[in-house]
């Protein structure tokens, strides 16, 4: 399985690490890498199968949704539907900007802290529900 990751912050970069062995996996920490990163996958033939989105990046905390937020790349894809992937989980702790995000993906999870869970259950959610509010 192909993830992208979106998430700035080192140790959740490390969890998320830990729990995803075995899938093909890329990390980003900008919202410019992860759009460049989705353009590629779909280049090479080699489209992203989930893609793990925060909402806060470089170091801001509950941070207005904008240019340079997870919620960039969320209208990005919106607007880009070719590149998106099966599945996207909103993981972010910030309700608003996550809740902005889910409006713009409709179809995206939110699972906030997933980085911190069983990324195979997570996996496995994903491919028995489509479009539902995830909790675990």
């Amino acid at each position: 399985m192909n993830i992208l990751i979106l998430e700035d912050d080192k140790g959740r970069q490390d969890k998320f690490m830990q729990n995803t062995v075995g899938h093909v996996r890329l990390i980003v920490d900008t919202a410019k890498d992860c759009i460049e990163s989705l353009e590629e996958a779909v280049a090479l033939r080699n489209p992203v199968d989930v893609l793990f989105l925060d909402h806060d990046l470089g170091n801001h905390i509950m941070q207005e949704s904008g240019p340079g937020t997870g919620y960039e790349v969320a209208v990005w894809l919106e607007e880009h539907p070719r590149y998106q992937p099966k599945h996207i989980v909103i993981h972010s702790f910030n309700p608003d900007g996550a809740m902005r995000m889910n409006a713009a993906l409709p179809k995206a999870v939110r699972w906030p802290g997933a980085w911190d869970k069983d990324i195979y259950a997570i996996i496995e959610y994903l491919e028995q529900h489509t479009h539902k509010e995830a909790g675990i």
